[in-house]
């Protein structure tokens, strides 16, 4: 008499305490640094008469201060901890 097949139970090959991918943190200076050149593009086009050299110009100085302000923030988070 033939037996009957029985199913193999799953394996779970996660180890446990391992992560499937890193997390990546944004810093405050990257997410700074994008609204500082989205704000400053669009000053820079709406107050100069849509001039693309001066979009350009405010886009870059938006981008720089947003930076440094945003830098300045995860260095006082960080001295707080």
């Amino acid at each position: 008499m033939p037996e009957s097949h029985q199913r193999h139970k799953t394996k779970h090959h996660h180890q446990p305490g391992s992560t499937s991918g890193k997390k990546v943190r944004t810093t405050a200076g990257t997410f700074m640094a994008a609204m500082g050149g989205i704000f400053g593009l669009s000053f820079g086009y709406f107050t100069s008469d849509r001039s693309i050299l001066w979009s350009v110009v405010g886009t870059v100085v938006g981008i720089l201060v947003g930076y440094f302000f945003g830098h300045n923030i995860d260095k006082s988070t960080r001295k707080n901890k």
